[in-house]
């Protein structure tokens, strides 16, 4: 072997290399986007869940895992509902296969244990007794234990000092 054939050699190393680290950051961008309109997509279906509860009263009737299913009206709006589920399962916030991230909608009695990782939450007496609506969202959806641990975590009080 040459030199010569060993500078080429190296130079076509170099430039797979490169671009192979352009597709990783390509990639790893995607990723992060779609965290982000994840997070944005959970907010919105939180909004919708308490429009929906709107006017109905809060206590732990309410506790329980939620979907949100779309329905389109006969004035051929898009309405929202959400049925209560029997299993903790996780389902897929995006309507097409184009990423696994999945979200889980639960109402609880309360969220005392899980404060501890918000700053300052975990000092008020008040929040032992109030009612959550939690939703969470993973990095795949499907049955929870294949899920793992949730990367998102946003509570929202429905009810303070609820007995």
């Amino acid at each position: 072997m040459t030199l010569i054939e060993l500078m080429i050699s190296m130079l076509i190393l170099a430039l797979v290399c490169v671009a192979w680290l352009e597709i990783i950051g390509i990639q790893s961008a995607k990723k992060e986007a779609r965290r982000r309109e994840a997070v944005e997509r959970l907010a919105g279906m939180m909004d919708a869940f308490l429009y929906n509860q709107k006017g109905a009263e809060v206590s732990s009737d309410l506790c329980g895992f939620y979907r949100m299913e779309k329905t389109t009206g006969s004035t051929g709006f898009e309405q929202f509902h959400f049925p209560r589920l029997s299993n903790s399962s996780v389902h897929p916030v995006f309507e097409s296969d184009i990423s696994p991230i999945g979200y889980q909608l639960e109402v609880v009695n309360s969220f005392v244990a899980e404060l501890k990782y918000f700053k300052g939450w975990g000092e008020w007496e008040a929040w032992d007794n109030s009612i959550w609506l939690i939703g969470r969202l993973y990095n795949r959806n499907g049955s929870v234990t294949d899920a793992g641990k949730p990367f998102f975590t946003l509570p929202v009080c429905l009810g303070l000092g609820l007995y």
